[in-house]
């Protein structure tokens, strides 16, 4: 399959509910994401123990003459590191969260991009912006001239996450340095490897589909429940689902960041199997040091909902795209750019 060299465009219908800006709270997401990578990174370029020597025969030493003393040179100064560059510039990352559940594979399906969170932390560090998109969103421009028509979801598995990433950089009008991305399995297997998380959740979810029934609440979740919120889409829509995963994110981020939590990181990260990224590896201690200094920043979070980011919602007749939402670009590079001028 490949993409289109042309939009397609119907009457425009908006038919739900306005889209909603949230604010999520303090407490960086971006930690989250940056402590994953940092300590999965750590792991790889930790260096190796070094050989112990083992002990050989000293021969007799020669008695030398003692040179004279000599003065003794002043030491130079050591030389200071410079500071990284990144952490005076605005750093933005795509996350996406893949999935490929026992459903899919027995349909013969690959793997798909569910989750699609773009997360950008400001140069001072104070403010982190989040934008959801919804996997029915189609028409996304790729940045080399053409258009992907078919579901975004599907992007990253038939052209890769570099491809990926430029379309959504193009399709916000903003530049996305790094991608990282996971499979939900895992993010099911980080949850329980930090112990659980409290959720409020805003409204009782029954799916019997996935045996999902929660109430509205204050709610701990392991990784199994965890995973069922954040994929279920059966009783709700595709944007309340996208604010959902935001609320897990959250709830990880505060469960990582608190002191009392009890994990060992030597256990955890080897099961975290699917995790990709292009992040150097020779700027982990930058990234540590911003998610140090975003750890109390302020973090606003929207979904890409109708009508104000959708020219066309619904069914469109003759394409076998079924369900989809066609972007209205115009509203979602000025959504992107008020957040990214914060």
């Amino acid at each position: 399959m490949t993409s289109r060299d042309c939009i397609h465009r119907v009457s425009c219908r908006p038919m739900f509910a306005r889209a909603r800006d949230s604010w999520i709270g303090r407490g960086a997401v971006a930690v989250a994401v940056l402590i994953v990578v940092v300590v999965a990174c750590t792991l790889v370029v930790a260096p190796k123990p070094i050989a112990r020597l083992m002990p050989t025969a000293s021969p007799s030493p020669t008695p030398t003459l003692s040179p004279s003393p000599t003065a003794s040179p002043t030491p130079a100064p050591t030389p200071k590191p410079k500071p990284s560059p990144l952490l005076s510039k605005r750093i933005t990352v795509l996350v996406l969260g893949t999935d490929s559940n026992a459903s899919r594979l027995r349909r013969g399906m690959g793997k798909l991009t569910d989750s699609i969170m773009v997360l950008s932390v400001n140069a001072k560090h104070t403010q982190v912006s989040m934008i959801s998109f919804p996997r029915d969103m189609v028409d996304i421009p790729t940045g080399n001239g053409g258009v992907w028509s078919l579901k975004i979801n599907a992007l990253t598995y038939y052209r890769g996450e570099a491809a990926m990433k430029r379309a959504i950089a193009t399709t916000i009008g903003q530049p996305i340095n790094y991608y990282l991305e996971i499979n939900m399995e895992d993010f099911g297997r980080l949850v329980n490897g930090i112990g659980g998380i409290d959720v409020i959740v805003p409204a009782s979810i029954y799916d019997p589909s996935i045996g999902l029934n929660i109430r509205a609440g204050r709610r701990h979740m392991n990784g199994n429940l965890a995973l069922s919120y954040a994929r279920s889409r059966h009783t709700t829509s595709d944007w309340d689902r996208a604010a959902r995963q935001q609320l897990i994110l959250t709830a990880i981020v505060r469960k990582l960041v608190n002191p009392k939590t009890k994990f060992h990181l030597s256990g955890l990260i080897p099961t975290l199997k699917t995790l990709r990224t292009d992040m150097p590896l020779a700027q982990v201690s930058t990234f540590v040091q911003i998610a140090r200094l975003s750890a109390k920043a302020r973090v606003i979070g929207g979904v890409l909902a109708p009508p104000a980011f959708a020219g066309f919602t619904g069914i469109e007749p003759g394409t076998g795209r079924g369900w989809i939402q066609e972007p209205n670009l115009s509203a979602i590079r000025s959504y992107a750019r008020a957040l990214f001028a914060r």
